[in-house]
């Protein structure tokens, strides 16, 4: 795979960077917690063991929450690390991008679609209101949510590549976001090119 052979849209204004504070008041061994702008915000942490439960119950609606891409190992193989949250992934492998076309920072872990290039699917137990990522793409790349019927309901688009060096009029790690009630699934879809998320959000 060519990625791992080198070495605001209105009520889900989230700031990244105070969201990745080191200042987390630790709310369980499962997430961080912390107040913003009047908001319960988390910090969802993987959960290896199976063991967990569900805290999805103790937030505080309305909560928003970051997942924790960070504390995932590289090649890790994400699926239900955060099911304690609701959240499944399919589709979803954790790496440190060393192509440069692709790296966004010093060792951060991003979310790639593999084994399926250019895909990557979010699936909600509980439905959420917003989702928002951070998108570096080889091509044309859609966010798209479902209701729990699988119909589709929200969009939206990164119109043009954007990878590091290139001479793309969009920067990397584009935002795009979907704000509505009742999202059960969302879908990163980069139409067969190869595509990394990082800064994954959502918000009950």
């Amino acid at each position: 795979m060519q990625l791992l052979r080198k070495r605001d849209r209105e009520g889900f204004m989230v700031d990244a960077k105070s969201l990745q504070s080191d200042g987390f008041a630790e709310f369980d061994t499962a997430c961080r917690s912390m107040d913003l702008n009047g908001k319960k915000s988390f910090v969802a942490i993987p959960e290896r063991s199976g063991a967990g439960s569900e805290v999805r119950s103790r937030a505080t609606v309305p909560a928003i929450v970051r997942v924790a891409l960070e504390d995932l190992k590289c090649f890790e193989v994400v699926e239900h690390q955060f099911a304690h949250w609701g959240v499944t992934f399919t589709n979803a492998v954790a790496i440190q991008p060393s192509n440069p076309a692709f790296f966004t920072g010093s060792a951060a872990t991003v979310l790639m679609g593999a084994p399926k290039s250019g895909l990557i699917e979010v699936s909600f137990k509980y439905p959420v209101r917003s989702v928002s990522g951070l998108v570096t793409s080889s091509r044309r790349t859609v966010l798209s949510a479902c209701d729990i019927d699988g119909n589709p309901i929200v969009q939206d688009e990164m119109p043009a590549p954007n990878l590091v060096g290139s001479n793309s009029p969009i920067a990397p790690r584009a935002p795009l976001r979907v704000k509505a009630p009742n999202i059960h699934r969302i879908t990163f879809y980069a139409f067969d090119g190869q595509l990394v998320v990082d800064d994954l959000i959502f918000g009950f």
